[in-house]
């Protein structure tokens, strides 16, 4: 009678000769570095880690992974700034775990509020007459629904184009690539 494998057996057996390149090697080092930090990061982000923490943990990362320079935490911060949220608990780890000013993040991401906030208002005044014209409301308490509205989709959708593009732009002056 036959031996009863496992399926990690068979998995095992199947693939015994196949080995990494060293790109392929090279390129899973970096994606594991890149999910430990995004790790540390969205527990830092929801306060699960305090800064201290999180910068004993990237410095032990960076000795592990014999990491040069801050550029890949860096990255994965610039990455997960969300110019609609706030960016401050992120911004912290670019000055204190990268050594970075993120001033010009920050000008970009406020600048984009602004154009935002002008671009809601221009629109919520069309909206505000074509409700008095239609449907006879009007006065002050009436606040049209811009998340109904397909033209404030579109605009928002460029604003948001354009200060991912602005945000790039940043990166590079920051990290110089």
């Amino acid at each position: 009678m036959g031996e009863i494998k496992s399926t990690l057996d068979l998995v095992l057996e199947r693939t015994k000769h196949l080995s990494q390149s060293s790109e392929e090697k090279q390129a899973q080092k970096q994606k594991d570095i890149e999910n430990r930090l995004n790790g540390m990061l969205q527990k830092y982000q929801d306060g699960l880690l305090s800064l201290g923490q999180l910068q004993r943990d990237y410095e032990a990362l960076k000795t592990e992974y014999k990491l040069p320079d801050n550029t890949t935490l860096a990255d994965q911060v610039i990455i997960r700034l969300d110019p609609d949220l706030d960016n401050r608990a992120l911004f912290e780890v670019l000055e204190h775990c990268c050594q970075l000013d993120y001033t010009g993040l920050a000008e970009v991401i406020e600048g984009y509020r602004a154009d935002c906030h002008k671009a809601a208002l221009s629109r919520i005044e069309p909206m505000k007459e074509r409700l008095a014209r239609e449907y006879r409301i009007s006065g002050s308490a009436v606040v049209p629904n811009l998340a109904s509205d397909e033209q404030w989709h579109r605009e928002a959708q460029a604003l948001i184009s354009v200060v991912k593009q602005k945000i790039i732009q940043e990166r590079v002056k920051l990290l110089g690539s």
